[in-house]
């Protein structure tokens, strides 16, 4: 009889406990839905995604990845490593699907990955819930200063995947061995940080060594799978359409300090921005952590956070990777804080009941039900930002409405064209139209990106440079100085003009 009721009693628990959500479900969901919903602003915050897209379907209409430039007259033949080419290609497989709410859609599943990644790393090696869901969400909030449809997002998800691996490299199973050497060869293809995770890889070996410093080391079954890892995981750029030559490639990105200088996203953060602040805060209660931890801290912790605060505070781009470093490390050193200090506060009461019922719950169908309702939803052509504007390149930042008009009336010659517009100019007139330059600045190098400046700032030599390429027409914004200079000369027209864009063409000599 007892049995029975038991029996009775236990099914509909279990039904409750499979529909109720888990608390980091119900964060996943609003990380997903967040970045589903901030589709018109991730998508024209800056013009390197058309170009991304353009290359992509390229490679898959081709079946073919190119090593040399061909989308810029001056630049024809000139190495471009194509260290971002499957990254690329899935962009455009989504880009073919739905569109640009293809794009959308796989960026915020990436995202949501992300700190489905980090959060799964910090609860392991914290134990504490609290700790974990806060340090998770303020590290999604630190990057979101370069949350993008770009490539880069690929090596977001490969890092917190990268570090969850090399965490685990001393267990039984010894799978990290050949998951990182897979894991970097994947990176490698996907996009140019993967040296990123060579380095980590670094800190982790050099770290575990400063912990136990002995020959005995080199005997251990950790150091074994940390050393053969990673030593195959330096032969993966062999399989790679550009080989180690993408070595050489990658180191040049941010050697030439003229060209970093012009890229905003390599430059410090400015701190008084209130996006940088859960970036301060991490930083500042990793640092409290360490100090106030009841146990001694490891190398490898100190060594990760060293590194990835020096360069996130030298370039803001590293922002992000230092948030997805840093979270786990801070939800560890926080719960070991509270607990060696506070063991029997009303806070840790509070978690450990909170953590029992969270650990009796699943509802990963709603989660699963959310990411369905926002596909449904873009897929039928519904608009979910805020503002219903939709996915689309807005005609306020790029040329929309002029490359519409161009594509009606095709200039002949070659073009003089906005920075920012080069990937849009190329994803709407291509082939058959080749640029003066776009944001791949690592292709042009400094003395081209400085022919470039000299023309839109009017230096002298301008008009020797437009002379040079024999520029037969220009698209640029329509309140450039560059308007009214070349007007001014006489020897050209104001063929085409809006509120975004002016097209103006040389007048032909009689």
């Amino acid at each position: 009889m007892m049995d029975a009721i038991s029996c009775h009693y236990n099914v509909p628990m279990k039904l409750i406990g499979f529909f109720l959500p888990r608390i980091e479900y119900i964060l996943f969901a609003a990380i997903f839905w967040g970045i589903a919903a901030s589709g018109p602003r991730i998508l024209n915050f800056d013009g390197d995604l058309p170009r991304h897209l353009l290359n992509g379907n390229v490679i898959l209409q081709t079946r073919h990845v190119e090593t040399t430039d061909v989308y810029s007259f001056r630049t024809v033949g000139f190495p471009s490593i194509p260290h971002e080419w499957l990254s690329q290609v899935i962009l455009a497989g989504m880009y073919n699907w739905l569109g640009l709410n293809g794009v959308v859609l796989l960026t915020a599943l990436i995202v949501m990955l992300v700190w489905m990644v980090v959060f799964r790393d910090s609860i392991s090696r914290s134990n504490n819930l609290f700790a974990s869901l806060f340090f998770t969400a303020l590290a999604m909030g630190a990057t979101q200063i370069h949350v993008l449809p770009r490539p880069h997002i690929f090596t977001y998800v490969l890092t917190a995947i990268w570090i969850y691996v090399l965490e685990r490299t001393g267990d039984s199973r010894n799978y990290a061995k050949w998951l990182l050497p897979f894991l970097m060869l994947v990176w490698v293809n996907l996009h140019g940080m993967f040296v990123i995770g060579v380095g980590i890889w670094g800190i982790y070996l050099l770290g575990d060594f400063l912990d136990r410093p002995s020959k005995a080391w080199f005997q251990s079954n950790k150091a074994k799978t940390l050393i053969i890892g990673g030593l195959l995981s330096l032969l993966a750029p062999i399989i790679s359409p550009s080989g180690f030559h993408i070595w050489g490639a990658i180191a040049s990105l941010g050697s030439n300090s003229y060209i970093t200088s012009k890229i905003p996203e390599y430059q410090s953060a400015n701190f008084h921005m209130p996006e940088t602040w859960s970036y301060i805060i991490i930083l500042l209660l990793v640092i409290v952590g360490f100090a106030r931890r009841g146990e001694k801290s490891s190398w490898g912790e100190i060594l990760l956070v060293s590194f990835f605060t020096g360069v996130s505070l030298y370039t803001s781009r590293m922002i992000p990777l230092f948030a997805i470093v840093a979270a786990p490390i801070a939800a560890k050193t926080m719960a070991q804080w509270i607990q060696a200090e506070h063991p029997q506060s009303r806070i840790m009461r509070i978690e450990n009941h909170l953590s029992k019922i969270n650990s009796t719950a699943n509802g990963w169908v709603w989660m699963a039900a959310v990411v369905l309702a926002v596909g449904i939803l873009l897929h039928s052509g519904k608009t979910i930002d805020p503002e219903g504007r939709g996915n689309n390149l807005d005609g306020r930042f790029f040329p929309v409405e002029a490359a519409t008009w161009l594509q009606g009336h095709p200039q002949s010659g070659r073009m003089f064209n906005e920075f920012d517009w080069g990937g849009y100019l190329l994803l709407k007139l291509w082939p058959r139209q080749q640029i003066f330059m776009d944001g791949h600045t690592h292709i042009y190098g400094e003395e081209l990106t400085k022919e470039y400046e000299r023309v839109i700032a009017l230096a002298p030599g301008w008009e020797d440079v437009l002379a040079k390429y024999d520029v037969t027409w220009v698209i640029i914004r329509q309140n450039a100085p560059l308007v009214d200079a070349l007007s001014g000369t006489g020897e050209w027209d104001v063929a085409y003009e809006d509120d975004t864009a002016a097209i103006l063409t040389r007048r032909q000599a009689e």
